[in-house]
């Protein structure tokens, strides 16, 4: 009688589940011996095989038992084919509906666009004959003809000259910086030489024929772009800021765009007259309402680091338009206030001493990065925080001590599980900060920390330590 064989899937010897081609991948080790992936990124295989026990190197990229794949793609029919995910599927009906309106824009764009280069080069011409004329007429006059020229003609005659010269320089443009923005988002680049360098003169030379573009000329040495304030040279010996001394000195403070390390008295005078200019703003000592107040009103202010008297009964509003922004000792209304900028990308709280507050969820969804630090009491409102910008963040830094003996008031031995519950959907990275940079950690202790909290975050998710300087993969 013919026997009947029964062929088993292949199953890994340590956790004793079918191999796939996927989480429990069958890898080779150097010894020769099998395992899953899913075995494999555990840490507590240790450095030897668990079947003889032989020292392992090179573990990092270890090669893919391939006759145990065919095996498997054989029993299923051939390769596995991926089934597409819903979310895959509605990004490219996002794609096709944007591609859809991008053409239907082009469509339109691309006749008014021809048209106004042809209108851009009838004008050109008309003003040639123009200069053509004018420089006959010249001429005439300069060999003792007599000439048609007034005075007023001449004048716009040599205006023009001068609007020709920077046209023809522009269509000769090697280098150009674009920003473009639309809502929250923005798009830079540093356009050089290369396959568009044909459009881009085109679209300098209409914005120069309609004054929208207007010409810088840099004359004399470098232009200083950053003012920092120091203790010594700018402050006397009462705290007073000397905002004239500083003004004395032109070159020093015009045309700056970065102010650093502002301290003393009568700081506020002193942003007064750089406001309209200041981009970034770092503020070392405690800002009263005087200098909130001048703060406020900075249109084009981007980044600011600040810290507020704790005593005002109420801070004044910061401005909107802030990109990167390290506040300390906020108010209630201040902190409220920051899901109310939309171009916001960094942001750091530190001792918040006011009442429990509760965030809506962001309606930006721009902040990439965000700092935290506080203790028991305030622990319901920097979650809270976290949970309005969860869907957005790619990096979040916590100050938390590695055990209760270093700081009792900020040792939260749950944290992973509080984060757990804030709906981290894209984080890549969370910073475990300490008090001491310069201390490190019980090496234990911390490890132990980040391990517990790393397993209640995806995998995805590094969890480091500033102090040791170190990750859990």
């Amino acid at each position: 009688m013919p026997k009947h064989f029964i062929i088993t899937a292949p199953e890994c010897d340590i956790c004793l589940v079918e191999f796939d081609v996927d989480i429990h991948r069958p890898k080779c080790l150097p010894c020769g011996h099998t395992i899953c992936r899913d075995c494999l990124q555990n840490t507590a295989l240790g450095r030897r095989c668990p079947t003889c026990r032989k020292f392992l190197t090179g573990l990092g990229n270890l090669p893919d038992n391939i006759f145990m794949i065919r095996m498997i793609e054989e029993a299923v029919g051939g390769p596995p084919r991926k089934v597409p995910r819903r979310e895959d599927v509605q990004q490219l009906e996002r794609g096709v509906d944007a591609g859809r309106k991008v053409v239907q824009q082009l469509r339109q764009l691309v006749p008014m666009a021809v048209e106004a280069l042809n209108r851009q080069l009838d004008s050109s011409v008309a003003q040639l004959h123009q200069m053509e004329e004018a420089l006959a007429n010249l001429q005439r006059g300069t060999a003792g003809e007599e000439g048609t020229t007034t005075p007023e003609l001449a004048v716009k005659h040599m205006e023009l000259a001068v609007l020709l010269e920077g046209s023809a320089r522009l269509l000769n443009t090697k280098k150009c910086d674009v920003v473009a923005e639309e809502g929250v988002a923005s798009w830079r680049a540093s356009v050089k030489e290369g396959p568009i360098d044909h459009v881009i003169p085109l679209l300098l030379l209409q914005l120069h024929a309609g004054g929208q573009l207007q010409k810088v000329d840099v004359v004399g040495p470098p232009r200083l772009s950053t003012l920092s304030i120091e203790d010594e040279d700018d402050l006397d010996d009462n705290g007073q800021l000397k905002v004239d001394d500083i003004l004395r000195h032109g070159r020093r403070w015009k045309n700056i765009r970065i102010l650093q390390n502002l301290n003393g008295h009568d700081s506020e005078n002193l942003l007064r007259l750089m406001a309209p200019y200041l981009e970034e703003l770092g503020i070392s000592g405690q800002a009263g309402l005087e200098v909130l107040e001048e703060v406020g009103k900075m249109s084009s202010l981007k980044k600011l680091i600040i810290k507020c008297e704790n005593d005002l009964a109420d801070h004044p509003d910061l401005p909107f338009q802030l990109e990167k922004l390290t506040l300390s000792q906020p108010s209630e209304k201040q902190l409220r206030s920051v899901l109310r900028m939309p171009r916001l990308r960094s942001l750091a709280v530190d001792f918040y001493f006011g009442p429990v507050v509760s965030f809506p969820l962001s309606q930006h969804g721009g902040l990439l990065w965000l700092g935290v630090s506080f203790d028991v009491d305030h622990k319901d409102t920097m979650l809270s925080l976290i949970r309005a910008y969860a869907t957005s963040l790619q990096e979040l830094q916590i100050y938390t001590p590695v055990s209760q003996d270093n700081d009792l008031e900020c040792y939260f031995p749950d944290l992973g599980r509080d984060l757990a519950t804030c709906g981290l959907r894209v984080l890549r990275r969370l910073v475990l900060e300490r008090s001491s940079l310069h201390v490190p950690c019980l090496v234990d202790a911390c490890l132990l920390q980040r391990q517990t909290i790393r397993g209640f975050l995806p995998s995805s998710v590094d969890v480091f330590c500033e102090a040791c300087d170190k990750s859990v993969f």
